[in-house]
């Protein structure tokens, strides 16, 4: 945990060094070679932060949640990349070329392969599992807003993977609250909100397609892989149609294995240049795209309307003395992702300048499988109402915003300011 910790003050003390190495942050590199997992970026399974817990101010309780939550872990689409690296390596192996490194990628690609079984963006049961074990830690931290019988309401996308993260969720808060009374609903009216993300507006892609122009795939060191693979690299090439588009497949592949608990034997037949470049693209692309890009703008984040007027509305509503202690939502990444954004949660939600991508935004860590915002509630006998932000049930700030007294804010003053974080 110390090393970790090390290499992520590294990278957010770093700025724009990156330029300085050939276009790579070495801190960054650093990280990724000593843990190629990360490179999965929003493919990595789900790890959540440092479950401290600043004490409140004197008298003040918690009563209220407020929670929104990506699906768990879950599977990629289309097999396409799984038949390509299978039909080489095959048929590398029927020739008898096959490294032992090569046969061990080709079992991998075939697990991963069985996993997607033709389910495109299938929830897999550690999914199932990331979510029951939020559920529990989420009543072991705040039992006070779980007590006696409570009352939950809990909504989702429509999409399949988000109503089975929902319900692994639900199941577990009453596995330890068998008296909690439900309220769930799907439909199309909710995914008005609780999908959306701006991205489509064409301003927005005009500006990030250019913005995304000089992020490029490095190019495939065809030596290295080839000679990983096949005993004999010269025949092995003439079974890849693609170099280009096998590597990508590989990369993919390895990413995805992660939320399936497959051992991975692929990122080691890969350059770590190349692991490097895919996944800077894939970070500049989701926060260029949904997140607070500097060079982006904040046009965007209009579409977020619905989603806030929501979690607003319903905590002024818990504060009003309403019936449910808390309101779960389920849905997906890049609504996540800019609702932080629109609401400046530090982290997830930073300002940055495009270039400060690859040195100040943890991609493994801010945007993984399962992300979360948790919205804490407190009040005291006097009426006050103060709210703490967790995300990755991590304590987190609020970008330019004073708090109360430690990660602890006014609501007032969190309602009043709400639309400035756009700034």
């Amino acid at each position: 945990m110390k090393r970790f910790l090390s290499i992520c003050t590294a990278l957010l003390l770093c700025g724009t060094a990156a330029i300085a190495q050939g276009g790579f942050d070495p801190a960054l590199m650093e990280a990724l070679k000593q843990d190629p997992t990360r490179s999965a970026s929003n493919h990595r399974p789900y790890e959540s932060g440092d479950r401290y817990d600043t004490p409140p101010p004197a008298g003040f309780k918690p009563f209220y949640i407020s929670h929104y939550a990506r699906h768990g872990s879950r599977h990629s689409w289309g097999g396409s990349y799984y038949e390509l690296i299978i039909d080489a390596l095959q048929k590398g192996d029927s020739l008898g070329i096959l490294t032992p490194e090569g046969r061990a990628v080709l079992d991998q690609t075939i697990k991963v392969n069985e996993a997607w079984n033709g389910m495109d963006g299938r929830l897999s049961q550690r999914g199932v599992s990331e979510h029951s074990a939020m559920a529990r830690r989420m009543i072991k931290r705040f039992p006070a807003v779980f007590r006696g019988k409570p009352r939950v309401r809990a909504v989702s996308s429509t999409v399949q993977r988000c109503i089975i993260s929902m319900n692994a969720f639900t199941t577990a808060v009453s596995s330890e609250r068998p008296k909690t009374e439900w309220y769930l609903d799907t439909g199309e009216r909710i995914m008005d909100y609780i999908s959306e993300t701006g991205h489509s507006a064409k301003g927005c892609r005009e500006r990030t397609n250019a913005i995304l122009d000089h992020i490029f795939d490095a190019p495939c060191d065809s030596t290295l892989l080839l000679g990983r693979l096949f005993t004999d690299p010269a025949a092995g090439r003439t079974l890849i149609p693609s170099l280009s588009r096998f590597h990508k497949a590989l990369f993919r592949t390895a990413g995805i294995s992660g939320c399936w608990d497959i051992e991975d034997h692929i990122f080691g037949v890969l350059q770590p240049e190349y692991i490097y470049r895919y996944y800077s693209y894939d970070c500049h692309y989701i926060v260029s795209r949904y997140g607070n890009c500097t060079e982006c703008g904040t046009a965007r984040f209009d579409s977020l309307s619905l989603l806030v007027n929501d979690i607003v509305s319903k905590a002024d509503e818990a504060i009003a003395g309403g019936k449910y202690c808390a309101d779960l939502r389920f849905g997906h990444d890049y609504p996540l992702m800019t609702l932080v954004s629109f609401l400046g949660v530090e982290g997830p939600g930073s300002k940055l300048d495009f270039d400060q991508v690859d040195s100040r935004w943890l991609g493994w860590k801010e945007l993984c499988m399962g992300s979360n915002l948790q919205m804490i509630f407190y009040r005291n006998r006097a009426g006050k109402v103060l709210v703490k932000f967790l995300y990755q049930e991590q304590e987190r700030r609020l970008r330019n915003l004073d708090s109360f007294k430690g990660p602890y804010y006014d609501w007032d003053t969190v309602k009043a300011h709400i639309r400035g974080y756009k700034r």
